[in-house]
């Protein structure tokens, strides 16, 4: 990967939707050349697809939580297959430390994630946080790619 692979990378964090001739224009290529890097960046894994960021209040899912679970049996891979059979997680990552588990979850009610709560902690003990905000989401390292941060940022 050279800079202009790093920089298409970022300008499509930021832009999914662009075409090739703005992302050429922001890259300082040609367009037939942005489609190839594209291409080669999807073909090799790099770009592993596109996807629409939601806002999930405004579809009837205002309760987000982060969940930690302590499996009653480390390491159950039937555990792990009741985990994700759970239609409101989000997220679930199997991690080192206290909890063997850690997810987000996204509810429409607080009846929703009492029984939420209820189902995850018959696999384990479980402890659960509501997100009131997010200060970062869905974030690149870019500076480790030798980028400047997002605009935004």
């Amino acid at each position: 990967m050279d800079r202009y692979d790093r920089l298409l990378l970022a300008e499509l964090l930021e832009n999914g939707r662009a075409s090739f001739a703005q992302l050429a224009r922001k890259v300082n290529l040609s367009a037939p050349a942005v489609a190839e890097r594209v291409a080669k960046l999807e073909a090799s894994g790099v770009i592993t697809g596109y996807r629409a960021q939601i806002d999930l209040s405004k579809i009837g899912l205002p309760i987000q939580c982060v969940i930690e679970l302590r499996l009653a049996q480390h390491g159950s891979q039937q555990a792990y297959e009741e985990l994700a059979k759970i239609p409101q997680l989000t997220q679930c990552h199997r991690v080192t430390g206290d909890p063997c588990v850690i997810m987000q979850a996204a509810v429409g009610s607080m009846p929703e994630l009492e029984t939420l709560i209820d189902r995850v902690a018959q696999l384990g003990f479980s402890k659960t946080a509501i997100i009131l905000s997010s200060v970062v989401t869905d974030r690149v390292p870019l500076a480790q790619l030798g980028l400047p941060p997002p605009r935004d940022a």
